[in-house]
């Protein structure tokens, strides 16, 4: 059985962040679950938000029970891929001498998208016990990449011009029809080379017979995230806060995912005040313009938060089929901050069965 996926997305400043870690807290409490938390921001907010040191293989998190956390560093994980691909130490010197790895290393240090859907499958076939797994993505629209990238990596380690490079790189018998072809065909692409100047196709293509078992690996687990993302039991759950432009932040979020083929379990608004607050304060607002003058702005600033927040709520209901209404967390910058977070985190839990 695959564990249970939960991807949380938002803008920049919606506390998506420490919603996420907070969520996975409360998630760990409960009897029977071993939970990860997997932070593919580029940023790394979620070390911030829990208050530890992570780092691209997962560790437990000190005083949360059955909670592991991790952030991505793609340059550490493809070298990790490489080493669990390539048993033979020449051949993995010969690897990190290749120009192109060098280069490929790089680009998917930028292109964390990539990389995440890939390393989501990884965690998950390490640690078998696995109940559920809390991502936190990045912010906006650039987390709809992560969830739509694994079919362009998919199209891509599965084109032609990738299987031809291995076809061109693998070795043959002496004598063979294809070694004879492959033989004929390294030598005239090495003297083109030599004449250019260059051997960028050599090295491209032994790159490819070096990193096949990688590539195919990697595609395996690519293939698997997508299943998962799109599996009955994921929560996609968009994140936005008490602003101006909250409703228009979980708007584009949730059309994006449909036009991608995914639905958002939820819309949270989140940092809200309580249910009931500006019936509660209105009738005190002319007391207090009357007898304290510095008072007013401070009424007046909430009142209007709460009508921002009424708005707000109103025009996410219709979003998706559940709205969760979050309050502003307490306690976060003290000594009990996993406590604290554990409770926000609890709220969403029992807003989302």
């Amino acid at each position: 059985m695959s564990p249970r996926l939960h991807v949380l997305l938002g803008a920049g400043g919606v506390g998506k962040t420490t919603l996420a870690a907070g969520y996975a807290l409360a998630l760990a409490r409960v009897p029977g679950r071993r939970v990860g938390l997997l932070g593919i921001d580029p940023s790394h907010r979620l070390k911030d938000a829990l208050g530890v040191a992570l780092h691209d293989v997962d560790a437990p998190v000190p005083s949360a029970g059955a909670l592991r956390a991790a952030v991505l560093h793609p340059e550490e994980g493809v070298r990790r891929w490489a080493t669990e691909a390539c048993s033979d130490p020449a051949k993995l010197a010969r690897l990190y001498a290749n120009p192109f790895f060098a280069a490929l290393a790089d680009r998917l240090a930028t292109a964390t998208d990539i990389f995440a859907a890939a390393r989501v499958a990884e965690w998950v076939e390490h640690d078998p016990a696995l109940t559920d797994l809390v991502i936190d993505t990045a912010p906006g629209l650039n987390a709809i990449e992560f969830l739509t990238r694994p079919e362009r990596v998919a199209a891509f380690l599965g084109g032609r011009l990738v299987e031809w490079l291995r076809w061109f790189a693998r070795e043959e018998p002496t004598g063979s029809a294809a070694g004879f072809l492959r033989g004929g065909a390294r030598r005239v692409l090495g003297s083109l080379s030599r004449i250019g100047g260059s051997r960028m196709l050599v090295d491209l293509a032994d790159l490819f017979s070096l990193v096949d078992e990688m590539f195919a690996r990697m595609l395996v687990r690519v293939q698997a995230t997508q299943r998962w993302l799109r599996d009955a039991s994921t929560q996609l759950v968009v994140v936005t806060s008490v602003r101006y432009d909250g409703a228009q932040m979980a708007s584009s979020l949730v059309l994006a995912l449909s036009s991608a083929g995914l639905t958002a379990r939820a819309v949270v608004v989140n940092r809200a005040l309580p249910v009931g607050f500006a019936e509660h304060v209105a009738p005190f607002e002319s007391e207090a313009i009357a007898n304290d003058a510095t008072a007013s702005p401070v009424i007046r600033y909430a009142l209007a938060y709460a009508a921002i927040q009424a708005r707000l709520v109103g025009a996410v209901h219709d979003l998706t089929s559940k709205t969760i209404v979050l309050p502003v967390a307490r306690g976060l910058d003290g000594d009990a901050r996993l406590e604290a977070l554990t409770s926000i985190g609890e709220l969403l839990r029992v807003g989302l069965d």
